[in-house]
């Protein structure tokens, strides 16, 4: 059975989603007050074993952060993350809209 984990990109900071053990599913954008504030990626999980997520500080500097995949939630499902993403968007000052 496969598994999906979400990982998000803001102005601080950038998480790395061109891995070799992750597929990467939809990205989708939260705008909040006309402001676009994360990019939220689904991503599927190829290879689990010793896999490792890469956040790099764009806003401010600080070394790249390697962690484990193994602390980040999983989930079963794409649907799953989306309808957690999906609880951001309300109304026009509080939306997600899918890129690309």
């Amino acid at each position: 059975m496969s598994e999906f984990i979400l990982l998000s990109t803001t102005d601080r900071y950038r998480t790395v989603v061109d891995n070799p053990c992750l597929e990467k599913i939809a990205d989708y954008e939260y705008y909040f007050f006309g402001k676009k504030k994360t990019t939220f990626t689904i991503c599927k999980i190829k290879h689990p074993e010793n896999a490792r997520i890469v956040i790099q500080g764009v806003g401010e500097v600080f070394p790249d952060n390697s962690i484990p995949l193994k602390v980040f939630p999983k989930f079963d499902t794409p649907e799953e993350i989306l309808k957690e993403i999906l609880e951001l968007d309300i109304d026009e000052e509080s939306k997600v809209v899918k890129a690309g």
